[in-house]
């Protein structure tokens, strides 16, 4: 209880040191965490089977190609050699805290909000649902190009992007609800200046660079291979799209990616609830809390029990066309079939058996890329976890989820 009561203080110390996110300061805060108002799904208990909806008619489309495949830019002066051997090994970990039986579904968004403008109310061009399912200890990370064409609650068809700027996170949570039919338990969202900063914070963060990039828009210069990425760097990565196959479809990959890297960090440094504490010290820094601040501790050992390579980051498999006069991503009837299968627990597939709750965590740095990523037709992922020991003391009866 002592050790428990330690870590609250840690968290709430954090909270205090944040003047910028403290109620009645002016400075707007980096990040937003918090519950979509009007979710119709329950979170205190289980919850009722969305229904599978047809496909609307015009909405969702026959497969086809994605998009068009760009040439790999040519090297130049001042485009990054790889730097990193891979995502740091696991630590083992202990938490106190009680963590969710059922599925949980968190809305990942990034505003394009520049300086003095509203983080809320902006348009989204990051978007990524996060599907864990804890007792299998895997995840979905699904990414949904910013151009979506979709139903917005209210304002009838639109991209994606644009339900933010029209209703805030509620809203954006809403049109996902009614695009996929799952739900949305939490929604993270930050603007990304904040992203860099917190990413500094963290100390870089590792990733496989799957070929060149030499894109003066975004800034994004990197050879191929593992590359150690600071703040600066990760924002311009997340944001290249003109020199990737497939564009705006790839660029969601590649945030999905970053998004998966951060989780392997975590699990390479964090071993017990004072390492999720810093951690979530340093997102109450930028933060503004929609939600109270007791469920941040399970939601960090949620986080941290995660194994990156049982995490599936794929993209919403869409076309590019036009609506009106608007460039736009049409979703094809392969994204209703993996909402579909997503739905039930989170996983694309069967759930796999759960790792040992006793293993030996290996001592090398592990070469390992990230899970496999498809825009088109989901697969049943291959790539095998990696060992850790993990231990809970306390029952998982829900805890602060109210599950």
């Amino acid at each position: 209880m002592a050790s428990r009561t330690l870590h609250w203080a840690i968290v709430g110390a954090a909270l205090l040191a944040a003047p910028a996110c403290s109620p009645g300061r002016s400075k707007p805060p980096d990040l937003v965490v918090g519950v979509p108002k009007g979710d119709t799904t329950s979170t205190a208990g289980a919850r009722a089977a969305a229904p599978v909806r047809p496909p609307d008619s015009g909405l969702f489309i026959d497969e086809g190609p994605a998009g068009v495949d760009i040439p790999e830019p040519t090297a130049g002066a001042g485009v990054a050699p790889p730097d990193a051997t891979g995502w740091p090994s696991p630590v083992p970990f202990t938490t106190a805290q009680a963590v969710p039986e059922s599925p949980v579904f968190i809305l990942v968004a990034g505003s394009d909000a520049r300086p003095g403008e509203d983080l809320l109310h902006a348009r989204a061009d990051s978007l990524h649902l996060l599907a864990v399912n804890p007792a299998s200890r895997q995840a979905t990370l699904l990414g949904f190009p910013r151009d979506s064409w979709v139903e917005i609650p209210g304002y009838g068809r639109g991209k994606l992007n644009s339900a933010l700027s029209l209703g805030g996170p509620d809203l954006l949570s809403a049109t996902v609800r009614r695009l996929t039919g799952l739900p949305v338990d939490y929604y993270v969202l930050t603007g990304f200046p904040g992203l860099a900063k917190m990413v500094d914070e963290l100390g870089g963060v590792d990733v496989l660079i799957d070929r060149r990039m030499n894109d003066r828009a975004s800034g994004a210069r990197f050879e191929r291979g593992w590359h150690h990425l600071s703040g600066a760097q990760a924002l311009a990565y997340s944001r290249d799209r003109n020199d990737v196959a497939n564009g705006d479809l790839t660029r969601s990959e590649h945030q999905g990616a970053l998004i998966v890297a951060a989780l392997a960090k975590m699990r390479g440094e964090v071993s017990d609830d004072g390492g999720v504490a810093r951690w979530v010290g340093v997102l109450l820094r930028h933060a503004r809390l929609d939600i109270p601040l007791g469920r941040l501790p399970a939601l960090g050992a949620l986080a941290r029990s995660l194994d990156p390579a049982r995490i599936r980051n794929i993209v919403a498999p869409g076309r590019l066309g036009f609506a009106g006069d608007q460039s736009v991503v049409f979703l094809t009837t392969a994204a209703v079939r993996l909402f579909d299968d997503l739905r039930p627990d989170a996983v694309i597939g069967e759930p796999e058996p759960s790792p040992p709750a006793e293993a030996t965590a290996p001592t090398t740095t592990t070469t390992a890329a990230p899970a496999t990523t498809s825009t088109t037709a989901p697969a049943t992922s291959t790539t095998a976890a990696s060992p850790e020991t993990t231990t809970t003391t306390r029952s998982k009866v829900g805890g602060i989820f109210g599950r």
